[in-house]
């Protein structure tokens, strides 16, 4: 099945574009699906993502819009055609 990663900022610049198509096993969840695509892209983005093998606390992700708990990156499924979003968290002054 076909998944949608939503890119922004670095790692939109890295990925070379705004959305990154991955075909994927189906009842796959999140991490695994952001495994993946990092994977497709390498120790950069792996090192811009993650941090001790977690997504870094400076990074929202978004399934179709709604905001996931980090605690639930493990157990949400993606289901075909859903959009993950990484969205790193601005701040201004």
């Amino acid at each position: 099945m076909e998944i949608s990663v939503q890119c922004f900022g670095q790692i939109r610049t890295i990925a070379k574009e705004r959305y990154v198509i991955l075909d994927v096993q189906d009842k796959i969840t999140i991490t695994k699906a952001l495994d993946i695509f990092v994977s497709k892209y390498g120790p950069e983005l792996e090192k811009l993502l993650y941090t001790d093998g977690r997504i870094r606390e400076f990074y929202f992700i978004q399934l179709d819009k709604d905001n996931i708990k980090k605690d639930d990156l493990d157990i949400t499924i993606v289901k075909a055609d859903q959009v993950i979003s990484i969205i790193p968290f601005i701040s201004g002054g």
